[in-house]
């Protein structure tokens, strides 16, 4: 399944009058330095956080393949809006991955929903690996925007099918290795009203969700990054484990 540019819609926002487009040159410079697990140099303090994301997300879309979900970074309130690559769904519960797979690693734990014909139709347990580098600027609303989440890879669990809505808050535990990273998936809305939002904004838009869409409902980044040798471990109440381990 492939989201086309329209449908991502990344405007939701309103930018200032004052904002504009980074140009073509500097969003290659700066998605050459992510790419390259290089810190990239701050946006300028111009720039329009969503036409910073369309075209970093576009560019990005070229190595780590097709826009193929929507995430959203629901640890703040308004929930932000990412895209998610082809590469994010590459690895599965079980995969080793380098811990330098980034200039600043981090994970977030997250829900992966999938749409079906008229609700939710599965939902897995999902870690997304973060570059915290995406956001040379800081970690305000308008740097993790302009950065697209700082979104780079991911570990996919074992979907189940949604039964009840309540799995969607079901209790869950990050864990590196014996040691509790989070005890929450930290989400700052309730699953149900983030997916209504969701739904409400891209019918505005012109794009309602359909049947395999996909759309990650992720918490706040753990504290500290992965360290070689060990094994990362988010457990989801009803839903199951996703495990990755880290080289």
């Amino acid at each position: 399944m492939r989201l086309a540019a329209a449908a991502f819609a990344l405007v939701a926002i309103a930018a200032p009058a004052q904002a504009a487009c980074p140009q073509v040159a500097e969003v290659a410079r700066f998605a050459r330095a992510l790419l390259e697990r290089r810190v990239p140099q701050p946006w300028a303090a111009s720039t329009d956080p969503a036409c910073a994301q369309q075209r970093l997300a576009a560019m990005l879309a070229q190595p780590w393949g097709d826009i193929e979900g929507i995430a959203l970074a629901a640890d703040i309130v308004p929930p932000l809006r990412g895209a998610l690559f082809h590469a994010n769904f590459r690895a599965r519960s079980g995969a080793t991955i380098e811990a330098a797979y980034a200039a600043r690693p981090a994970i977030a734990p997250a829900l992966l929903l999938t749409m079906g014909d008229a609700a939710v139709a599965t939902v897995a347990p999902f870690l997304v690996l973060l570059d915290l580098a995406a956001m040379p600027g800081g970690m305000d609303a308008a740097s993790r925007r302009a950065g697209n989440l700082g979104v780079r890879l991911g570990v996919v669990g074992a979907a189940v099918p949604l039964r009840d809505a309540a799995m969607l808050a079901a209790g869950a535990t990050l864990q590196a290795d014996h040691s509790t990273m989070a005890a929450t998936l930290g989400l700052a809305t309730p699953p149900a009203a983030l997916l209504a939002a969701l739904a409400q904004d891209l019918a505005a838009e012109g794009r309602p969700l359909r049947a395999g869409d996909q759309v990650a409902l992720m918490g706040p980044a753990a504290p500290i990054a992965p360290r070689p040798g060990e094994t990362w471990r988010l457990s989801v109440e009803g839903l199951g484990d996703v495990v990755v381990a880290f080289r």
